[in-house]
């Protein structure tokens, strides 16, 4: 059956079209050391050269690497350091505080002065990926592929739309069981599975304002897809990087 579903995928468009392969790297590596508590230790990445959506051309990705928990800030094209640094404040310093250490890729915006500068006066360690080894920074490297797949399904054709996707994707990446932990980011970091919007949909049904039904009952769909896209996108990434472990150890 493994063969029948190779076949079937080499022949399918879009999966050659908007899937990536994930194969495990060579070698051994040192594992970095296990963080103590929800945003002790992060990794930072951007997704860059995306098209212009609502004023926005790149992502920056921050993983909580305790918790797996993710933040998707979209960031203009070219996002400078000091921009990079507002941002990074505004939508993870003002709810988690100053991580004692970030680990990131040596892009420019990250190894300059004023991002360097910054982060030693507020006392976080700079810890960075070495060239050609993106697998230092796996973790929001696999995210990052989970992201992307996720966008690429659901963007509309002129992929304009991006931005706009990216609360609902946010929020259902919260809700993702992960095999590392055993528990979902958002049970992790807040100690409870939050409620969602289609639950209070199915269990009240349609009410008095038109309006509001339809926007309840189109966040719970949204949610739906984007849960299973993001499964679906786990498992394939799972899958190759299972097997290769296990053939490895033989």
């Amino acid at each position: 059956m493994r063969d029948q579903v190779e076949l079937y995928v080499k022949t399918c468009l879009v999966c050659q079209q908007d899937k990536v392969e994930n194969k495990q790297p060579a070698g051994l590596l040192e594992p970095l050391p296990t963080s103590e508590h929800p945003w002790d230790s992060i990794t930072l990445d951007f997704i860059s050269s995306l098209p212009k959506s609502d004023g926005f051309g790149s992502i920056m990705v921050v993983i909580d690497r305790f918790s797996k928990y993710g933040t998707f800030i979209p960031c203009p094209k070219d996002c400078t350091a000091e921009e990079a640094a507002r941002l990074f404040f505004k939508n993870v310093v003002k709810y988690w505080g100053i991580p004692n250490n970030i680990i990131s890729d040596r892009d420019p915006r990250f190894t300059g002065r004023l991002w360097t500068e910054l982060f030693k006066l507020l006392g976080s360690e700079l810890h960075f990926s070495t060239s050609f080894h993106p697998q230092i920074d796996g973790q929001t490297e696999r995210v990052n592929s989970l992201l992307e797949c996720y966008l690429r399904h659901f963007v509309s054709a002129n992929q304009r739309d991006w931005a706009r996707l990216l609360d609902v994707a946010q929020f259902s990446y919260y809700l993702q069981w992960s095999e590392a932990t055993g528990k979902s980011p958002f049970e992790l970091v807040m100690g409870q599975q939050p409620i969602t919007p289609h639950t209070f949909h199915h269990a009240l049904g349609k009410g008095p304002s038109p309006a509001a039904t339809r926007m309840v009952q189109s966040w719970g769909e949204h949610l739906d897809m984007a849960r299973s896209q993001l499964a679906k996108a786990q498992k394939r990434m799972n899958g190759p990087m299972q097997r290769d472990a296990n053939e490895s150890t033989r």
